[in-house]
C-alpha cells in the first residue's frame, strides 16, 4: 500500500495555473491607469525624429527561471500605424524571474507632419502566456507631428481653465508654461496658475509691437478665467 501510494504521487503532476499575461500604461497623479498615450512630437522640442513611448506587461502566475517572449498581437481595425515606418517594438522579453517589464515602442516623425497615427495593440497567447484581465488585453498608442488633443480634455478642468480645445491653443498654453503636457486635471492649484500664466502672457503677446493679435480657426484667442470653483473633475 505505501508503495502504491508513491507511484500514485509521483504519477500524478502537481497543479499550476496558466500563466497570463496583460498590458497596462501608467498614469500620473490622481489617474493611476490610463488607457492610452497620445503624444505629440512639436510638445517636446528637444526630440529629434524619434522618441519612445512606454506600457508595462504583466503576468498573472508563476514567473520562471528563464526569460520568455510575450506576444503583441496588433488590432489591424484600429491600427493606421506602419510598422517599421511608424514604429517598431524595441523589446517583446519578459526576464527570467519577472513578474513585469516595461515594453518600449520607438516611434517615427517622419510622414505625419500634421498629421497623426494609431496603434492598437493587444495581448496575443502564445507557448508561454495566455491572455490576462479582459480589461487590461488591449493598450491604444496615437502620435503625429502636430499638436493633439488630450483625450480628456473636454470631460475635465482642461476645458475649464482653457476654453475649447485648437491646435493653437494648445500650442500657446505649453510655450507660454514652458511644459510638454499639461498637469494632473484634479491639480486646481496648478491649473490655477497656468490658467495666470497664459492669459498674461496672451496679454503680453498681443501688446507685442509688430504682433497681430492671436488667432486660430474659432477666431481671437481667449482664456477663461479659472479659479477651481465649479470644477467637474
Amino acid at each position: 500500500m505505501i508503495a502504491f501510494g508513491a507511484c500514485a504521487k509521483k504519477d500524478i503532476p502537481a497543479y499550476e495555473n496558466d500563466a497570463r499575461l496583460f498590458f497596462q500604461i501608467p498614469g500620473t497623479g490622481s489617474t493611476a491607469l490610463r488607457d492610452s498615450i497620445i503624444y505629440s512630437f512639436p510638445a517636446h522640442p528637444n526630440v529629434g525624429d524619434h522618441d519612445t513611448l512606454w506600457f508595462n506587461a504583466n503576468i498573472m502566475g508563476n514567473a520562471a527561471p528563464v526569460d520568455r517572449e510575450i506576444g503583441i498581437g496588433i488590432n489591424a481595425a484600429g491600427t493606421t500605424a506602419v510598422e517599421g515606418t511608424h514604429y517598431k517594438f524595441e523589446s517583446r522579453i519578459l526576464p527570467a524571474n519577472a513578474f513585469s517589464v516595461r515594453i518600449p515602442i520607438l516611434i517615427y516623425r517622419e510622414g505625419l507632419k500634421d498629421r497623426s497615427v494609431r496603434l492598437e495593440i493587444e495581448v496575443a497567447e502564445n507557448q508561454h502566456f495566455k491572455a490576462g484581465y479582459e480589461r487590461y488585453r488591449k493598450a491604444v498608442f496615437i502620435w503625429g507631428d502636430k499638436f493633439m488633443k488630450p483625450d480628456i480634455w473636454d470631460k475635465s478642468n482642461y476645458r475649464n481653465a482653457f476654453g475649447e480645445f485648437t491646435e493653437t491653443r494648445y500650442a500657446f498654453i505649453l510655450k507660454a508654461c514652458n511644459i510638454t503636457e499639461l498637469p494632473d486635471p484634479m491639480d486646481l492649484v496648478l491649473l490655477g496658475y497656468y490658467n495666470a500664466v497664459v492669459r498674461e502672457a496672451l496679454l503680453e503677446y498681443n501688446s507685442t509691437p509688430g504682433n497681430e493679435a492671436l488667432k486660430d480657426e474659432l477666431g481671437s484667442v481667449g482664456f477663461p478665467v479659472f479659479t477651481g470653483i465649479g470644477s467637474n473633475g
